[in-house]
């Protein structure tokens, strides 16, 4: 045997060998990347079913504005048209069943959802119907009751899951239904006793609202977005804020499929619990 022969045939078995192993390096990296990138794809899936969940719920509408429109459609079904203010605000009566008719049916129910109504009711100068100083007291009076009642609402109702506009207001005013009357006469009896004990100041100056005082801490205006209460920096009540927030009512779809809608109060309320004994709304689709 030729022993020259013998280190060329080392030096080959080595090259097939680290050749070898060099192929199955390759092979695990390629694999490797595949692996890697199945993943990322699954992971890509699951993050696009994830996004689509959440957005089955996406329609979000300003609570204020949908609490205001429900009270003006029931007041309509009433009867009652603007201007909402003065016949609120122009009645002397300390309770809320003497502000409307006596032949009213659920008077309280009527004048609490007058009062919310006259409170986003556009304002352009001080009013003729009433003096100044019993307008800056019951006007109080009304947004703080306004307030008081719409945040109630809200918080009973922000956290349902809702189809439509027409869904939120048969909502809105079952949760007004829910509210017995003598509670609805306490709290605007409390809020006009606060507003008669505070002391007024009348701006005369001028500003940038057509109406504008001080009442307590609070100072109140009143312009084209109806009434508006500033308390301890912070708006209040009005511009879309209820003690001092802004809340979203959110539904599937924003839009409203109902023809004669009914909303209507029950004044039995022994029953608390069940829906269909405060109210009962004709939602035709």
């Amino acid at each position: 045997m030729n022993l020259k022969l013998i280190p060329l045939c080392i030096a080959a078995i080595f090259t097939l060998s680290a050749c070898d192993k060099l192929g199955s390096f390759g092979f695990s990296l390629d694999k490797t990347e595949s692996t890697s990138s199945d993943q990322s794809k699954s992971i890509t899936k699951d993050r696009s079913i994830g996004v689509s969940d959440s957005n089955q719920f996406s329609v979000k509408m300003p609570a204020a504005a949908l609490i205001a429109e429900s009270m003006r459609d029931f007041l309509a079904q009433q009867g009652i048209k603007p201007p909402f203010r003065k016949a609120f605000i122009g009645s002397g009566s300390a309770t809320l069943s003497g502000k409307v008719s006596t032949s009213t049916l659920n008077p309280a129910y009527v004048a609490a959802a007058l009062a919310i109504s006259a409170s986003y009711e556009p304002a352009l100068a001080w009013p003729s119907f009433i003096n100044d100083h019993d307008f800056m007291i019951r006007g109080a009076a009304m947004s703080d009751f306004a307030n008081s009642i719409s945040t109630e609402i809200v918080s009973k109702i922000s956290s349902q899951a809702l189809q439509n506009p027409d869904d939120a207001k048969a909502k809105i005013i079952l949760e007004l239904g829910k509210i017995p009357s003598a509670t609805l006469e306490a709290i605007y009896s409390k809020a006009l006793a606060g507003a008669k004990a505070s002391q007024l100041t009348q701006n005369l100056a001028g500003s940038s609202s057509p109406i504008e005082y001080k009442i307590g801490d609070s100072a109140v205006s009143a312009g084209s977005n109806g009434f508006q209460v500033a308390k301890n920096g912070l708006t209040w009540f009005g511009g879309g804020a209820l003690s001092g927030k802004s809340y979203d009512i959110s539904m599937s779809s924003s839009l409203s499929t109902a023809l004669n809608q009914r909303l209507d109060l029950n004044t039995k309320e022994s029953s608390g619990s069940s829906e269909t004994a405060k109210i009962s709304a004709d939602i035709k689709h």
